[in-house]
Order: C-alpha cells, then sequence, then structure tokens
C-alpha cells in the first residue's frame, strides 16, 4: 500500500522506496540519511498529525505499521539526534523513538532493522 488510509501518511511500501532512494543520494552526494522509528503513539492519527507540521517538509513521515510511524530525513552533517529529539517532543514521552543514521553504504531492510533494535546509548 502505498498510502494509509487512516493517516494519509505515506505507507511501508512507499517509505522503503523512498528510504531507497535517499541512501542512493547520500552515497552519490555525500549527505546522510536519518531514520526514525516511533513505535506505539497512543493516538496514531494525532500523532501523524504532530509529525507532519512541526517537522520540515522535505521529511518523509510515513505509517511504519499498525501501531509504528516513521520519520525519514536526509542531511549535510551530524547524526540523527536533533531530528529524534524534535520528534519526542512533538509526540510525547509515551511511545518508544529509536533512530539510526547511515552514509548511504546500508541497504534500506538494514537501516530499518538497525533503527528496530538501536545501540544501548538510546
Amino acid at each position: 500500500m502505498l498510502h494509509d488510509p487512516l493517516t494519509g501518511l505515506p505507507g511501508h511500501a512507499l517509505l522503503l522506496d523512498r528510504l531507497e532512494q535517499a541512501l542512493i543520494r547520500a552515497r552519490t552526494r555525500g549527505t546522510l540519511v536519518t531514520l526514525v522509528l516511533i513505535s506505539g503513539p497512543d493516538d496514531v492519527i494525532e500523532a501523524a498529525k504532530r509529525l507532519r507540521n512541526g517537522l520540515r517538509p522535505d521529511f518523509t513521515v510515513a505509517r511504519f505499521s499498525d501501531s509504528a510511524l516513521a520519520v525519514l530525513a536526509e542531511h549535510d552533517f551530524g547524526d540523527g539526534e536533533p531530528i529524534a529529539e524534535l520528534t519526542r517532543q512533538l509526540v510525547g514521552e509515551s511511545p518508544h523513538v529509536h533512530w539510526v543514521t547511515s552514509d548511504g553504504d546500508a541497504q534500506p531492510h538494514d537501516v530499518i532493522e538497525t533503527a528496530r533494535t538501536p545501540p544501548e546509548r538510546h
């Protein structure tokens, strides 16, 4: 499904495509890609609205699964911590927010898996 009917956001398949394209751009342009996964928001529709309204328009906010949202961001330097922190502020304290940043050397499924099982520093 390209778009989620409940939230109107891109769905899992479209997120995967955008992630793949972002990783290609990161490899060829020397930029970075951050994927933030938000699992368990109390109200997925409200969390989706807050993210869409509170983040830059060039970030992709997507419905990752029934109980999870994702934010995909491309940036020139640093890591994804500021993006993850802003995401936390927008969705509140109850959901789990995990993130990973890649320079484009990973495959999309590896980036997703790393974001699902983040290092202990998160």
